[in-house]
């Protein structure tokens, strides 16, 4: 990216605007209640201070992990060892050590041998480490309650809102997937991996803002992306069922409608989302988007010669396709899925 278009970025300019006022913010705040390693706050806001609310919530519970975990083991190893320099050499490898081990599985903890190392090269003696150890938590604190506060009050940004918009998009590019020739299929996969992936950050972020509790209303972060994924096999095979047909033979008309109605279906839900209309609302209503079923469409009486096989596979695509977009509209409105008939 070309760094006048960084310096377009509004929402890049919005972070940074709101990470400097947590600095700044947790220094004065360190500075008036005399903490002896005040910049330990002030770190830990700068760290934690993320774009959404969801994304910053998820860093103070690693951080808070981490630090706890390394205040903990620090201070069980120098109540453990004798004190002295060897004595806090042997508490200090076994620590981090130990806690290293840990946070190769577990990231929350990846700050916790460095808590601990600190509690160790800070404090002079052993009596002062439990000191240490609570002048560190207190730090953290401080640091997360600016961070929180300052996401939810300076320029706030919901990751529920950035997932939605990305439920769009991802829908978008399988509509585009599903009209696309096949030299375009490439480009398009690696185009959807990068959309899911961010789909799924977004989705933990937007859980982390729900505090892990479910609401009418609320996008179902975890319904959304398994809905999404089912969706994008049903296009793949509506795909490998018309990449049957010789080369510059048309689809039967009927088959041509049902994915055309798939298409128009998936543009229609995208464009409702991005207008925060009826498919992003709650209640009870439809998205207008609606799919026939295959009796309505009729995929059960393609009458072209030879055509059965070929009605059949995509028959059974355009019906999964039916159920995942179902499934997706319940999961943007916050319900649980009803099934879908065929």
């Amino acid at each position: 990216m070309a760094i006048m278009d960084v310096l377009r970025d509004v929402g890049a300019w919005r972070q940074g605007m709101r990470t400097g006022f947590a600095g700044a913010a947790t220094y004065l705040l360190a500075a008036w209640l005399a903490l002896p390693q005040g910049y330990w706050a002030v770190i830990t806001a700068v760290m934690i201070t993320q774009q959404t609310v969801g994304a910053t919530l998820q860093a103070v519970r690693d951080r808070l992990i981490g630090t706890i975990a390394g205040a903990v083991i620090g201070f069980l190893m120098a109540m453990a060892t004798p004190s002295g320099e060897w004595g806090t050499l042997v508490a200090l490898g076994i620590s981090t050590g130990t806690l290293a081990v840990f946070a190769v599985h577990y990231p929350s903890l990846r700050i916790a041998p460095m808590t601990a190392a600190i509690m160790f090269v800070a404090a002079p003696s052993h009596a002062d480490v439990v000191v240490s150890a609570l002048h560190r938590v207190l730090e953290i604190l401080l640091g997360c309650v600016v961070g929180i506060g300052t996401t939810l009050l300076v320029f706030p940004r919901r990751a529920e809102t950035l997932l939605r918009a990305d439920v769009a998009d991802v829908l978008s590019l399988l509509a585009e997937y599903l009209m696309a020739d096949g030299d375009a299929s490439p480009s398009l996969d690696r185009r959807l991996d990068e959309a899911f992936g961010r789909l799924a950050t977004l989705g933990k972020q937007a859980t982390a803002e729900h505090f892990g509790r479910d609401h009418d209303g609320q996008l179902d972060a975890q319904g959304a992306d398994h809905a999404l994924r089912q969706l994008r096999i049903a296009v793949t095979g509506l795909r490998r069922a018309a990449g049957r047909l010789p080369a510059g033979t048309p689809l039967p008309a009927t088959l041509a409608a049902a994915g055309d109605a798939v298409h128009t279906s998936m543009l229609g839900m995208a464009a409702e989302l991005e207008r925060g209309g009826t498919a992003a609302g709650a209640g009870d209503r439809r998205a207008a988007t609606d799919l026939p079923t295959g009796d309505q469409i009729g995929l059960s009486d393609v009458g072209e010669a030879g055509a059965e096989a070929l009605a059949m596979s995509y028959g059974a695509a355009y019906a999964h396709a039916r159920i995942a977009l179902d499934q997706l509209r319940s999961a943007i409105l916050g319900r649980s899925a009803p099934g879908a008939d065929g």
